[in-house]
């Protein structure tokens, strides 16, 4: 990882604004890139395009400056892929799951391929004047990725017809953005002989990326809820860029039911949180500060309710029960968040806004925030966009209502 690694050493092991992974606009309850700031201000991706939110009229704008592009409003499909906003296909097929990025100066935007659709990268001017296509991949899915230091860092799945039996090689990959070669290099693979879950939910910080591992050791009885964990394999490693190392996060002192489920950026470190799989295991985890290698793991905060997150908008910390919610375990009346500042003394609680329809774990980005929302009616393609200019201090326990405004489109 050559590319990557003198690239890495021109910043430093913290987070660097324009040029490192947006780990504070990550929907956490599963994989999602919608929301990304640029130079300019802040994109969002709905659907099939993307749009730049002018934070000066305060207009949602679909990013394309063609005067004679009608954009979302066009109805000939043969126009779609005309317009710069739009991200799908010239040859009229879907796009798979979308996802934006911002670095550097400029957008990007992952399609990861719709059956015979190949997945593609697209890279985006900021003020849509240009769009085009970086990078092809062939015979293989992508899966979970993210752009970090001019280096996109995916996970690739390729399926492989070995003595007449089909094999899936997985691996996670990095691909520098700055290199004329467009040379895939491996970070990492898995076992050839793990029966492979997920290899993902990447994060990465300063001079390391994470990811985690989950999958199931060769058995030669069925898998079930009584012996799966004799063959779960569950682990979190960092990859530390500039030695072109892979090394497992363990925390000390926990049992063989007991792993690693999430991890989080806080304060240069990460908090990485112990679940235990055990039946009847208790309703608590704990969780550990580490640094950014996982080294010096120790306690952070004990008996933390099962399925809380705590994430962070790179000034305050949160912790959330919002992930218990999505689950069907906690009413969605109860859903709230614990605001921390940097002593972890609580200073705020709030729940999300009740004018809005709202699915996903909310996205606490900077100061000010934009959440996409929808109309609630499963009839109804209508969607907008509400500023929420936060005041942290003031919610004591209330939705965010007073702070929330509806930009236009």
């Amino acid at each position: 990882m050559l590319c990557a690694a003198c690239k890495s050493k021109e910043l430093p092991d913290t987070y660097i604004e324009g040029s490192d992974y947006q780990y504070m606009n990550m929907e956490s309850l599963r994989f999602t890139l919608r929301h990304v700031r640029g130079s300019k201000g802040p994109y969002v991706l709905h659907g099939d395009y993307i749009y730049f939110i002018d934070e000066g009229s305060n207009l949602i704008l679909p990013l394309c400056n063609k005067a004679d592009c009608l954009h979302d409003q066009e109805t000939d499909p043969e126009k779609y892929a005309y317009c710069n906003a739009c991200m799908l296909p010239a040859d009229g097929f879907p796009t798979g799951q979308l996802g934006i990025s911002y670095c550097n100066g400029v957008l990007y935007c992952l399609d990861d391929g719709f059956n015979a659709s190949p997945p593609t990268l697209y890279r985006l001017s900021e003020d849509g004047s240009k769009k085009e296509q970086v990078y092809q991949w062939d015979n293989c899915s992508i899966n979970e990725w993210l752009i970090h230091r001019d280096v996109l860092y995916f996970t690739k799945q390729v399926h492989e017809n070995i003595d007449g039996k089909i094999k899936e090689n997985v691996q996670l990959m990095s691909l520098s953005l700055t290199d004329p070669a467009k040379k895939e290099k491996p970070v990492f693979s898995a076992d050839a002989d793990l029966d492979i879950f997920t290899l993902g939910k990447p994060k990465a910080y300063g001079n390391h990326l994470y990811f985690q591992i989950l999958a199931y050791t060769p058995s030669e009885e069925e898998i079930d809820d009584d012996n799966f964990l004799t063959y779960l394999y569950y682990k979190t490693f960092v990859y530390d860029i500039l030695n072109d190392t892979v090394t497992e996060i363990v925390l000390p002192g926990t049992s063989q039911t007991e792993f690693i489920s999430s991890l989080e950026l806080w304060n240069d470190k990460i908090l990485l949180s112990s679940f235990d799989f055990a039946p009847g295991g208790t309703a608590e985890s704990d969780w550990y500060i580490a640094e950014l290698d996982g080294s010096n793991p120790e306690i952070f905060m004990r008996d933390v309710p099962k399925y809380s997150s705590f994430v962070s908008d790179g000034t305050y910390l949160y912790l959330t029960n919002a992930h218990k919610v999505a689950r069907g375990e906690e009413d969605e009346d109860n859903l709230i968040y614990e605001v921390f500042d940097n002593n972890l003394e609580k200073i705020d609680t709030f729940k999300p806004p009740t004018t809005i329809i709202f699915h996903e774990i909310l996205p606490l980005g900077t100061d000010v925030m934009y959440l996409q929302y929808s109309s609630g009616d499963e009839n109804s393609t209508a969607w907008g966009v509400v500023q929420w200019d936060k005041q942290i201090g003031t919610y004591h326990g209330d939705p965010i209502d007073k702070d929330v405004v509806k930009i236009k489109r």
